[in-house]
């Protein structure tokens, strides 16, 4: 997005007065609309809350507010509408969209701590003494700074002034953060596809760390259910055109092989968990088909010729690899992944990650590859 996007620029706001017999404690409020459509629109409300009984102010509630035109007349749609009350949640919202829309944040997967800098000072500063500190492997000295500066502006001022001169600052030091924690949801994944046939332990993983799925999205939408009496595992936005994409998370099936071999053909054939969980897929996609214009205008998400992944099994021997293969090249808008090629994917994020950081280049290719292969 264009960094001019965000200069000022005029804009229109509606403020009326409530009726105080019907809402004693809304002196005021006022309303953006942010987008108006034919059938849907969406705004951001403002509300001045005083007490009743002595009038005194007690706070401001945003509600973001998604209203769709039923004969002729806006109604609200609750299910895309909320609200937030507290000092904390508006404060901690506005920061977000700022330090997101303005770039501070690295387009890498991770956690990042956003601080706020004086007007007059240099903020590369700050990221260099953390480069700094990383190099050296203390990654607990540069949590314990960045909850100093954050407290204590005059450090930060002094941290930003000492530093010295690196222009890789930022990313390796996202990436030193992150290297440790991605390393660990690695490793439990790993463990996981060894010991466990629960599909819910996989989904909570992966709900923790999306990245496990790759570059390839960028996104993970909250939304679980674009059909009535369908629930998608999960929704997940490409990054090359922005649409969206289905993944369906079964078990490694402990083991069991994905195909079988027809003798009198030979040949092999999906077995029994594999067709079940295709043909359950392939029912969403329909679903999703026919409701189009539908999540169009209730989600304002297109799912034209929706995809689907499906996370299944294991990879078993060369034969159940080319056995997939061949299954994947004759499949329309859907391809099937072992659980250990979704390791692997997992494995590439972090060999990036590592390639980031100097000191974390010598480790051993265990802890990136797969231990399956």
């Amino acid at each position: 997005m264009a960094q001019d996007a965000f200069q000022n620029k005029p804009f229109s706001i509606r403020s009326t007065t409530p009726d105080q017999e019907r809402s004693p404690d809304i002196r005021q409020i006022n309303s953006l609309v942010l987008s108006e459509g034919p059938r849907a629109l969406r705004e951001i409300v403002h509300y001045a809350i005083h007490s009743r009984n002595t009038g005194e102010f007690k706070g401001h509630s945003i509600g973001f507010r998604t209203k769709y035109k039923e004969r002729g007349a806006w109604r609200r749609d609750p299910a895309k509408s909320f609200t937030l009350e507290a000092e904390e949640e508006i404060s901690a919202a506005v920061d977000f969209i700022l330090a997101a829309c303005k770039g501070s944040i690295p387009n890498i997967g991770g956690n990042f701590i956003v601080l706020p800098t004086p007007s007059e000072s240099d903020p590369d500063g700050l990221q260099r003494a953390v480069n700094a500190l990383s190099q050296e492997g203390k990654a607990e000295l540069v949590v314990e700074m960045l909850n100093l500066t954050s407290r204590m502006p005059e450090l930060l001022e002094n941290v930003m002034h000492q530093a010295g001169r690196n222009p890789e600052l930022f990313a390796e030091a996202a990436a030193t953060l992150n290297l440790a924690r991605y390393r660990q949801a690695h490793a439990e994944l790993n463990r996981l596809i060894a010991t466990s046939d629960q599909e819910r332990d996989f989904q909570q993983l992966l709900a923790q760390h999306p990245w496990m799925f790759g570059s390839e999205y960028s996104e993970h939408l909250p939304t679980r259910v674009l059909t009535r009496g369908s629930q998608q595992d999960f929704v997940l936005r490409r990054t090359s055109d922005g649409y969206i994409e289905l993944v369906e998370i079964k078990t490694p099936l402990e083991g069991q092989s994905l195909f079988r071999f027809d003798d009198s053909h030979q040949s092999y054939y999906a077995g029994v968990a594999l067709s079940r969980v295709v043909g359950q897929v392939e029912k969403y996609l329909e679903d999703i088909d026919a409701s189009r214009y539908e999540i169009r205008f209730r989600d304002d998400e297109d799912p034209n010729k929706v995809r689907a992944k499906i996370i299944i099994g294991r990879d078993g021997d060369r034969e159940q690899l080319q056995a997939l293969r061949r299954f994947n090249g004759h499949l329309h808008r859907i391809e099937v992944l072992t659980f250990d090629q979704l390791s692997r994917v997992a494995g590439q994020v972090i060999s990036y990650l590592q390639k980031l950081v100097p000191n974390a280049r010598h480790e051993a290719a265990s802890d990136v590859e797969s231990p399956f292969s």
